[in-house]
């Protein structure tokens, strides 16, 4: 819906007037985080990279919900790097027996904000303490899962903070008085609506049962270790279970009864009632000024004022994907992109979580911004109001679009600020952009085209087709990698024709010759062409062949005159991600190691054109097409491209993510999945233990993948026919994971388990695919995974550098 019908004229000529109050810096652990600091630690809200008057919008937003009646009151604070821009109290916090005004330090019960901000938080620090495990049956902890047998046995603790126990969402508790030990059994024998880890179904039932867990290993009560390990080191000085009297003028209302003060700070949720107040679903209560302490610590990862409450990879891990399920993304008690999120137009890779009594966060760690809207929305009635959930998504909207230094993405406000919410960004990729200009810049050219069956527009049309079709052009040959320029072919056995569209197709994969000539094009080839269209997709990865096509065209198009036009597309990998070691220099100038560069280099294939043509003087005359709208924070599937497999072994994004990491062991004497359904999603041998493999991995905790042990046996390539262990790898955040050191760990596992298997002589034949002779020596000496992989990140911080001139986005 637009902005402009959900707010009053008048509303935002107020916050236009007013400004803004001044940025306040979050609140210091020498103080309440509930008292406003100083005025000389304010800062503007433009300083925080914030644009004034359109964060105005969120304000006089949340103003109008309350003043049209759609909530009593509300409590909004927005903070970025470290302050405070807005952090503004609205309307009642009780309108019965007679109105009690809201105030900044108001306490609010926060209904399922319990579960990610206490219950989640607390099984993670015990994870990282290695007191819990995801991977590990809650039978292991809660004895009556263990009795009841059958699939509840074989619920992960995992499952529950995903929400894929299959549990209901919940049971009939109110009035009733219940024990944790009497609801846990109750919990363990309720039914099933299906198998664990084959849905989403949010549920109460599983955070009450985390909530034991915490106790089970800790030995405190969630309450208690909530306190002792969470908000009190974090300086949350009204954050807790149970809060005392002595707070009751402090309090939103929670109920649509008349006497709300009699019930101050009794929880709204019946089952948390039950249970006396304290549960792992709900029962927490807390101030905006402390949920910012709290988000703050999550984007400083895990540390606020100098103390640490959990490890950088462990937040990495808490906010990753962790579930499998299409359309429904949650981590480690957050919620990502499932039904129930609300982060509008804040970008993928942000989390956040809703309280049913009106209350909500949302945290970005790419702008380094967090939103907190408590409402006592429940007061007004005794069901959630529905003003409340469109609500937190336009101001999420908003929110994203007042912040100056954030690029557009798909589902968030362009630059302008165009009225309708629902408006979408539309990657185009270079061959979109040059049939819309209706191929203007080829004709009166003498044509040759590089491509294969990834040369589609938007429609599906391929480029060989649409460019046949004007009849305009002067298409004078195709040229051809291996599988064909439409992959119906195998480009080994040489030169032939295209059927559809009569043109000769020339070779660049022809085994037929011999090696230092069967993938580069010949002068004879390009006779009577004065412009070469190269249009093939990448993946990100150095050692992906199609790169060295484009560089051995470039060479023989520069020596004889020829014109190279790239059409630009997407890298499936983002434009972010860069890491991996830098490929020796004496090793470049092969097909699958062309430039010195990283395994995941961080470039769309018209970047890399650039850095070829001036890093190695090339010298040739060389036009980039760019994608209108792309980004560097793009993932593939966030483009609205249609996904074509860059290779038969390349088939979804998972596989695209994780072939840097896997993709240089194939050198060795393993299987990384080909010939089987799931090519470097599973990687194994007939000698390998899937389960103490997948163990020693687990272990590792690395950040956006798990491993279960697999079998499989290949139908093609290594061990084709034979039987083979190994592992699958789960990949539940592409966002985090990073893909070169998944390979050094998985290698050093599998020496440390078979070195008779995996010699230094062995190791030797993934030089060049790893990129130098030092790390294959290194991990036959047994050096550390931590200490090889510390052993380019100067050289990658160097490529950084070297590639930012030729950056076009």
């Amino acid at each position: 819906m637009p902005i402009m019908s959900a707010i009053t004229r008048r509303h935002l000529l107020v916050a236009s007037a007013l400004g803004l109050p001044l940025a306040t810096a979050l609140p210091t652990r020498a103080g309440s985080a509930d008292r406003r600091p100083d005025a000389a630690a304010t800062v503007d809200p433009s300083s925080i990279g914030f644009l004034p008057d359109r964060l105005a919008v969120a304000d006089a937003l949340v103003a109008d919900a309350v003043a049209t009646g759609g909530v009593p009151g509300a409590v909004l604070l927005v903070g970025r790097r470290g302050a405070i821009a807005i952090h503004k109290a609205y309307g009642n916090a009780a309108l019965r027996p007679g109105p009690v005004p809201i105030t900044t330090g108001t306490i609010f019960d926060l209904a399922s904000l319990t579960k990610p901000v206490a219950t989640a938080t607390a099984i993670m620090r015990l994870v990282e303490q290695n007191r819990v495990a995801l991977e590990s049956p809650v039978a292991d902890y809660l004895p009556p899962f263990a009795k009841a047998g059958g699939d509840r046995a074989r619920i992960t603790v995992r499952h529950l903070l995903t929400h894929a126990a299959g549990f209901p969402a919940g049971g009939a508790y109110s009035g009733k008085v219940r024990t944790l030990p009497q609801i846990i059994d109750e919990i363990a024998q309720s039914r099933q609506l299906f198998p664990p880890g084959e849905r989403f179904l949010y549920s109460d039932f599983g955070f009450i049962a985390l909530g034991a867990v915490v106790e089970a290993a800790s030995g405190e009560p969630l309450d208690s270790y909530a306190k002792r390990h969470l908000f009190a080191p974090l300086g949350m000085e009204s954050s807790g279970y149970r809060p005392g009297p002595g707070l009751a003028d402090r309090f939103a209302a929670t109920t649509s009864g008349e006497a709300f003060l009699n019930i101050a700070g009794h929880v709204h949720d019946p089952t948390a009632q039950a249970l006396g107040g304290v549960a792992g679903h709900a029962g927490l209560f807390s101030t905006g000024g402390d949920l910012a302490r709290f988000c703050q610590m999550l984007l400083n990862g895990g540390e606020l004022d100098g103390t640490r409450v959990l490890k950088p990879e462990t937040v990495a891990q808490m906010t990753a994907k962790q579930s499998p399920f299409i359309g429904e993304a949650r981590s480690c008690g957050w919620d990502l992109d499932s039904a129930y999120n609300i982060r509008g137009a804040l970008p993928p890779g942000s989390f956040g979580h809703t309280g049913f009594t009106g209350t909500s966060l949302w945290i970005d760690p790419l702008s380094e911004t967090f939103v907190v809207l408590l409402t006592n929305a429940v007061h007004a009635r005794p069901s959630a109001s529905p003003v409340v959930i469109p609500l937190r998504r336009q101001v999420s909207t908003v929110v994203a679009a007042a912040i100056a230094d954030l690029p557009p993405g798909p589902g968030r406000i362009p630059a302008n600020l165009p009225a309708s919410l629902d408006d979408q960004v539309i990657v185009q990729t270079g061959l979109d952009v040059l049939r819309a200009e209706n191929f203007a810049r080829l004709r009166g050219r003498r044509v040759g085209v590089v491509c294969n069956h990834t040369a589609v527009e938007r429609e599906g049309n391929h480029l060989a087709d649409l460019i046949t079709g004007t009849g305009e052009i002067n298409l004078v040959a195709f040229f051809a990698p291996e599988h064909g320029i439409r992959g119906e072919v195998d480009a080994s056995v040489g030169d032939g024709i295209d059927k559809k569209t009569g043109r000769k197709v020339y070779s660049l994969y022809n085994l037929k010759l011999p090696r230092a000539q069967r993938y580069r094009p010949t002068t004879a080839q390009f006779a009577g062409i004065d412009t070469l269209v190269f249009d093939i997709q990448d993946i990100g990865t150095r050692y992906y062949t199609y790169i060295a096509t484009l560089g051995y065209c470039m060479e023989r198009a520069a020596k004889l005159g020829i014109k190279v036009i790239v059409l630009d597309r997407p890298n499936p990998l983002g434009g972010l991600l860069v890491e991996g070691p830098i490929l020796a220099p004496e090793l470049s100038g092969q097909f699958t190691a062309y430039h010195a560069i990283p395994i995941t280099h961080g470039l769309t294939v018209g970047e890399l054109a650039m850095v070829y043509n001036t890093e190695r003087k090339i010298g040739a005359n060389l036009e980039v097409i760019k994608m209108p709208n792309w980004n560097r924070r793009l993932l593939w599937d966030q483009t609205g491209l249609p996904w074509v497999n860059p290779s038969p072994n390349i088939r979804n994004v998972r596989e695209a993510a994780l072939y840097p990491g896997v993709g240089f062991l194939e050198g060795l004497p393993l299987s990384v999945g080909r010939g089987t359904d799931m090519p470097f999603e599973i990687l194994g041998a007939p000698w390998v233990d899937g389960s103490a493999l997948a163990d020693r991995m687990n272990k590792r905790r690395l950040p956006g993948v798990s491993f279960v042990p697999a079998r499989f046996t290949p139908t093609s390539s290594k061990y084709k026919g034979v039987r083979c262990g190994g592992v699958q790898i789960n990949l539940w955040d592409r966002r985090i994971c990073r893909p070169s050191e998944l390979g050094i760990y998985l290698i050093d596992a599998l020496v440390r388990l078979y070195p008779e298997k995996l010699p230094a002589t062995t190791l030797h034949d993934m030089r060049s695919m790893v990129g130098n002779k030092a790390i294959p020596a290194a991990v036959a000496r047994g050096e550390s995974p931590e200490k090889i992989i510390a052993s380019w990140s100067a050289d990658v911080e160097a490529w950084r550098k070297r590639r930012a001139p030729f950056l076009l986005y």
